[in-house]
């Protein structure tokens, strides 16, 4: 019983560290692609042919 409430309890937190590490990692990525003249010169285009 114990066991089994311990590796329910484990499985939660891997989820939940997962998603966190997603999340930040993909803002991390956003950021940096902010930070690249081209990329946001690409965006900038994107946006405004579209417009």
């Amino acid at each position: 019983m114990n066991s089994a409430l311990t590796k329910v309890s484990n499985l939660k937190v891997n989820k939940a560290s997962r998603i966190v590490l997603t999340f930040a990692s993909s803002i991390f990525f956003l950021y940096a692609l902010g930070q690249v003249p081209i990329f946001k010169n690409i965006l900038a285009g994107g946006f405004s042919c579209s417009g």
